[in-house]
Parts: C-alpha cells; structure tokens; sequence
C-alpha cells in the first residue's frame, strides 16, 4: 500500500490530488492531509445549496468543489483521509456499501486504538434533507457519543475507485451554520469532535490509521508527489473551484 501524507495544502489542490493519484496509483493508496485554510466543500452534484457568501468572505473560508458526490463539509480542524484503488484491483470490485464499510472498519480500528469509545452504526437511510453532510447520517456511521464523527463521499469511474473523508477534531458548529444559513442548534447535538472527549494530537491519529490501513492491506511504500504529477495537478485545479474563493 501506498502512503502520503501531505499537510496544508490550498483547497483546489487538495481536491486534484486526490483525483490524479487515483488516476495514477498502481496499488491501493492512502492519503492523510489538512487545508491550508478553514474550507467549506460541496458535493458535485449540490448545486442548489444557499451559501452565504458575504460571511465567508469576510472570515476568509474558502470554497471548493469535491470530485465526489454528497452534501457540504466545513474542513476546519480535522484529519482528512482519502484511499483510492485501480479498476485492475480486486477491491474495486467492491460495491459502493461494501467499499465504504471496509474503509469505515479501518476508521474505527484506529479510532478504538486510541481509546476511543466509538461505534459502527447499521446501516441508515437519511430522510434529512440539510444541505450539511454532518447532520446527515449515512451507512456504517462512526459515532462518538452517539454523535456522528466522520463524513465521507465516494467517487467511481472505469480506472479507479476514490473515497475521501474527514476526521473531526473540533466541530466549529457556529461557522458551519453560517456558512449554509443553518441554525447552529439544529447541528450542534448531531456531530462530536474528537478533541470534546479526549485529547487526540493529528500525529497520534495519523499513526494509528497508517497501523490500521497497513493491517489490512499489507506494506507500507511511501508515495513522492513529483513534479510531473504536480503539474498535472496545478492544470486540474480550475476544475474544482467555488466561485466563492
């Protein structure tokens, strides 16, 4: 397996990384990264969202477009992951449940490594229509007090499969309301951030999901972003741009 790890990187260039290594990759890979600045990102296919937009500007939150499909996510402070494999890889041959709960079992993995009191829920169909991805549950949801913990979003195509996602730190409930026109008590009681229960630093928790990602999928090869691949994505960038930014 694969291993990256790059810390605060602009938005749109978080998001094109993701999409060239998965292009690229010969072999399951996984990702660790943070935002060079606090990032609210859309879904590809959310486009009737209200945002508002004069707040963000004004409190410098950034906005970009995911290559993956779900609702809007306030990337703050967070440990953001993203495992992707060739089409060629018996995993992609997963469906799109099946791949999500292996990832999420990892996630939990780590995440009870660190003693942390967490938990898979069954499978959930959301009948929330917030434009919020943290107050929407999803299938095999990680909870921390009940509370959901980690949202993520899936993308396919014929050459790979891509699934990227965030790890709560802090909750910023009060900015992320804003950013979508919410009220902040209607989110403030539906997602936890790690650091509400316990003191967890980024590198304790990047450790133990690089040990829990390595169980499963064998030796771990560190990845070099070169400069061929950072030119490919500095030309891909646009393609996720939010006219906020």
């Amino acid at each position: 397996m694969f291993l990256l790890k790059t810390w605060n990187f602009p938005a749109k260039t978080n998001m094109a990384i993701d999409v060239i290594l998965a292009e690229v990759t010969n072999q399951p890979l996984l990702r660790l990264y943070t935002w060079a600045r606090p990032t609210l990102s859309l879904g590809r296919h959310q486009k009737r969202v209200q945002l508002n937009v004069q707040y963000m500007k004004e409190v410098g939150i950034e906005c970009v477009v995911r290559p993956t499909g779900g609702r809007a996510v306030l990337h703050w402070d967070e440990l953001t992951y993203a495992f992707m494999v060739p089409s060629s890889h018996e995993l992609a041959k997963k469906n799109l449940e099946d791949f999500h709960r292996m990832i999420s079992e990892r996630i939990f993995s780590a995440l009870r490594k660190l003693d942390l009191p967490v938990e898979i829920e069954p499978r959930k169909r959301s009948i929330i229509k917030s434009p919020a991805c943290f107050e929407s549950p999803s299938m095999y949801e990680i909870t921390l007090n009940g509370k959901k913990l980690v949202g993520s979003a899936q993308m396919r195509t014929k050459d790979f499969v891509l699934e990227h996602g965030s790890i709560l730190l802090r909750t910023h409930v009060e900015e992320y309301a804003r950013c979508l026109n919410l009220e902040a008590v209607i989110l403030k009681d539906s997602f936890v951030g790690l650091e509400e229960v316990k003191e967890v630093s980024l590198e304790d928790l990047s450790e133990k999901l690089i040990e829990s990602f390595g169980e499963l999928f064998g030796p771990i090869e560190c990845f070099t972003l070169n400069r061929e691949l950072l030119n490919r994505v500095y030309e891909r960038e646009v393609q996720f741009a939010c006219p906020v930014s």
